[in-house]
């Protein structure tokens, strides 16, 4: 028999040690595979039997909050983890499938020592960034698809703004994945009643300078964003989308009006992960490097910003180059290796 409690800790502490981001229990047929996201890509890392995978996946549903006894609907929750002087965020998702319970767990540092200009492999960029977080009012958008680093651009953001102080933060967010310090950050309970809509109505009246929205999701939160951005407030949201034209059809399709959102919008970002050449090989030893975890990575952004982005909603045209002229100006300039830069052409056509 295991010790579950000591064994879901030599879990984390190795996929920490491994530099994985996500881990994914798996049901199959006659065992559960745990995979593992590293530097972006998904890699089978074990296979457990069924009767240790659901008890490890029963402890960490009750370790973070979550009814052990549900396993019939979707569940959300976050908790902390130490190792030694560390600490980091877990965020836990379930969901049923016809047999059994799948879970995945979503590793983030719990202090970020990024800075703005950290994130963006492209000076340009990390400028715009910083313009984002220096922005008294309007709508800032950030799309990109899941493991794109929205979440660790949105917590820098902010923590810029905290050391910009002078301003009131709220965040609202399903579930909190990091507690920044000096802002009021509200976790969505459905349980409890406090729905997304519903704590953005009531943040709306805690005197907010700036709202941070984990995800504009419905006709409703879209709306709400938009009011508050068009009343003075600063809000910073993420939006399903591949690319910054498809995040503004994305949202007159929830209904918002093309004048108010060429009124409130200032700042479009869709972003990427990229692996650049290492600091030590200069890309001389691609392979290893995956190996050993090692490979540095950063943001690739395309930015739609003012008068192009009005152009973009009137027309409702994408006047934008994309993603390609970003990929072709870091491969020219020796950032990524040509590898890298044919499978982000791939990825963003």
């Amino acid at each position: 028999m295991y010790d579950i409690e000591g064994y879901s800790q030599q879990l984390i502490n190795e996929a920490l040690k491994m530099k994985v981001t996500d881990l994914h229990f798996i049901p199959d047929a006659n065992h559960y595979l745990l995979t593992c996201r590293i530097n972006g890509s998904l890699e089978l890392w074990k296979e457990l039997k069924p009767r240790l995978a659901e008890r490890l996946i029963s402890h960490f549903k009750y370790r973070c909050g979550m009814d052990i006894g549900e396993r019939r609907k979707p569940q959300s929750s976050s908790m902390t983890h130490m190792k030694q002087a560390d600490t980091f965020s877990l965020r836990f998702s379930t969901l049923p499938t016809k047999n059994n319970e799948s879970l995945v767990i979503r590793i983030l540092p719990h202090y970020s020592s990024k800075t703005l200009s950290s994130l963006s492999i492209l000076q340009k960029n990390s400028k715009i960034l910083y313009d984002v977080s220096s922005m008294s009012h309007g709508l800032c958008l950030i799309s990109g698809p899941t493991g794109s680093g929205k979440t660790t651009t949105l917590y820098t953001i902010i923590e810029q703004m905290v050391r910009l102080g002078g301003r009131s933060i709220v965040a609202i967010e399903d579930p909190v994945e990091r507690m920044i310090p000096q802002i009021v950050q509200v976790e969505v309970n459905e349980r409890a009643g406090l729905t997304f809509n519903s704590l953005l109505t009531a943040c709306l009246r805690h005197d907010p300078d700036v709202i941070l929205i984990g995800e504009i999701r419905d006709e409703m939160s879209a709306a709400l964003a938009v009011r508050a951005s068009l009343t003075g407030h600063m809000v910073l949201a993420t939006v399903h989308a591949q690319d910054c034209y498809t995040s503004l059809l994305r949202m007159l399709d929830l209904g918002v009006s093309r004048f108010d959102l060429m009124q409130c919008c200032k700042v479009v970002l869709s972003q990427r992960i990229i692996s650049t050449k290492c600091p030590i090989c200069q890309g001389e030893c691609h392979s290893l490097c995956m190996r050993s975890r090692h490979m540095p990575r950063a943001a690739i952004y395309e930015v739609l910003q003012e008068g192009l982005l009005k152009e973009c909603i009137s027309s409702q045209s994408n006047l934008s180059n994309g993603f390609l002229e970003e990929i072709n100006k870091a491969w020219a300039l020796g950032y990524i290796e040509e590898k890298e830069w044919k499978r982000l052409a791939h990825d963003v056509f």
